[in-house]
């Protein structure tokens, strides 16, 4: 349990008192709430440390709250919430988190419209049945039109690929002559797959021109606050911008806060409280109070005695631990790759020809490139049988020796069929450089089925790589089962490489299955997957999942110069 959830629970059963209109309470939870989201020490560790007592430190918080904290801590749960929020008519909790509604105004709606849901509230508002109360007007409806869709925003997440793109359009148009330093913080700085808005820091001595100069930009759609020092907006593209505004000596401390996950960031709160500090966005103090670092998040992790974490590290899954070991691995850099093994051209689903592939790869500076238009079996996307495959060979020579630049392997993206059967005959197989071998069908098969049908694939010889492992399409298609475990022991067994496939939508394998596969060995690839041109600068998306895995440089064979990647094929 977190502070932050505390506190959130907390204001929860304020607003439920103030639906039921209780005079006094909700202004003591909301008291002792605003104190819980703020403190620096985690409240578990104060309840560890000095049990009740601890707790009635804090401000705001009675013994009462203190026995429904320590309830919560030891149980997980509050019984009096759950009496509340079966007293409250049904409904009634989700509507009054709309902004533009609140409790009060939920409780009417409920009385006089019988509005019980969201979607409900929607369509009064949409027929102008809300503005006709008393207390309501046009713009309350649409004010509340605006909420629903803000909310709506809000538990959208994104693509890292699309939102990377826009955090770093949104940050070059904030080029200002106030503007002494600025960084992209929060998931995005942490390259997750998936994120739900932006955070961008600045150093400046002007916040309020910063302020102005950010909320006037064209991409912003709504102002939802605006203030001296932070701001934030709804951009064109929907999704939430934060900016603040900090002074030189407290930036590295606020980039390290927004951007470790809440885990990392209490653990190492709770490190800086037993060296005898206090850490917050603001810096890091001693017990008086004196600030001792802030500048820098080098100097902050060197002062709690911690390795510096990699930002795409810090999600609490034992980079903290590690780091004080002194044992964090050299992560993958973003400029190691040599080559990208899996492209498509428009012999099959790509948008261009293979000698367009050919000089993008060439303009990346690679020393090689694999061409693996889709075998027959994949009709939609014009896989190619066998004649076509050879004529498309002839081609690719052709152009080897046009470009002798670059070393071009002719391969193919093989579908594993059903029982693990290849969509090409060994003889076939034999004749490529370079063969990826990729499920794209039959995805609700059992866990059993699958791992069977990919592990007897693995067997063939002729294969140099599995590709994007588990199926995945990001926010649209879950993994299909599978056991892993078993397929990475099978690819560490053949000296096959697992891909990490870098296209957006992809991201496959995920961080954690990276992680897993290299403690069996495996060694891996990173490829775009590309259909066009443009798509092979998502190879910075794979490096990036890959840096996420823990992986470093000698772990992924495109790392390597091509005579010595040849020696692996």
């Amino acid at each position: 349990m977190s502070n932050i959830e505390l506190a959130n629970l907390l204001f929860e059963i304020a607003d439920i008192l103030e639906v039921k209109e209780v005079q006094w309470k909700p202004i003591a939870y909301r008291k002792a709430a605003r104190s819980i989201e703020t403190l620096s020490e985690d409240i578990n560790e104060i309840y560890e440390k000095k049990g009740i007592s601890g707790l009635l430190e804090i401000s705001g918080v009675g013994k009462s709250i203190a026995q429904k904290i320590i309830e919560y801590i030891e149980t997980g749960r509050i019984n009096e919430m759950q009496k509340l929020s079966s007293s409250v008519p049904e409904g009634i909790e989700e509507l009054m988190h709309i902004s533009g509604m609140g409790p009060k105004r939920a409780k009417l709606l409920s009385e006089k419209l019988g509005i019980k849901s969201v979607k409900e509230l929607a369509k009064a508002c949409k027929k102008h049945k809300i503005c006709k109360l008393s207390g309501f007007g046009e713009k309350s409806e649409q004010d509340i039109l605006l909420g629903i869709k803000l909310r709506k925003t809000g538990e959208e997440r994104v693509l890292l690929g699309t939102i990377l793109q826009i955090a770093r359009e949104l940050a070059g148009h904030l080029t200002h002559p106030a503007v002494a330093k600025l960084e992209i913080a929060g998931s995005i700085r942490r390259m997750k797959e998936t994120c739900k808005d932006i955070d961008i820091l600045i150093i400046s001595k002007k916040p309020k021109e910063i302020m102005e100069h950010f909320t006037t930009l064209h991409e912003v759609k709504y102002v939802l606050a605006k203030g001296e020092t932070k701001s934030t907006v709804i951009l064109d593209a929907g999704i939430q911008a934060d900016l603040r505004v900090l002074e030189e000596k407290s930036f590295g401390a606020a980039l390290q806060y927004f951007t470790g996950n809440k885990d990392h960031n209490v653990a190492l709160r709770t490190i800086a409280i037993k060296k005898g500090y206090k850490l917050s966005e603001y810096g890091l103090f001693d017990k008086k109070g004196k600030y001792v670092a802030g500048r820098t998040e080098e100097e902050i992790y060197k002062k709690l005695g911690l390795q510096y974490i990699e930002p795409e590290l810090r999600e609490n899954t034992n980079e903290i631990q590690t780091a004080i070991a002194g044992k964090l691995p050299k992560l993958i850099p973003y400029n190691s790759i040599r080559g990208d093994l899996h492209l498509h051209t428009n012999w099959s689903d790509g948008t261009a020809t293979t000698e367009q592939m050919i000089l993008a790869a060439i303009k990346q500076k690679y020393e090689y490139l694999a061409i693996t238009d889709h075998s027959p079996s994949e009709h939609i996307a014009r896989g190619l049988e066998v004649k076509r495959l050879m004529r498309h060979k002839k081609e690719v020579e052709l152009l080897q020796k046009k470009y002798p630049e670059i070393t071009i392997f002719f391969g193919s993206e093989v579908s594993i069929l059903k029982e693990g059967k290849l969509d090409y005959p060994d003889s076939v197989l034999k004749q490529l450089d370079w063969v990826v071998a990729s499920v794209h069908s039959g995805f609700k098969t059992t866990a059993e089925q699958m791992t069977k049908r990919i592990i007897t694939a693995l067997k063939n010889p002729n294969i140099n790589a599995l590709g994007h492992p588990t199926g995945r399409l990001l926010l649209s298609r879950e993994p299909y089962a599978v056991n892993l475990e078993k397929v990475y022991e099978k690819a560490q067994e053949n000296n096959l490489a697992l891909e990490i496939n870098a296209f957006p939508s992809r991201l496959d394998l995920s961080d954690m299955n990276i992680r897993a596969a290299k403690e069996h060995k495996v060694k891996f690839v990173i490829n775009t997957d590309a259909h066009s041109p443009d798509h092979l600068r998502y190879m910075e998306l794979g490096v990036a999942q890959a840096r996420r895995g823990w992986l470093e440089e000698k772990d992924v064979l495109n790392t390597l110069p091509v005579k010595k990647f040849l020696l692996r094929l």
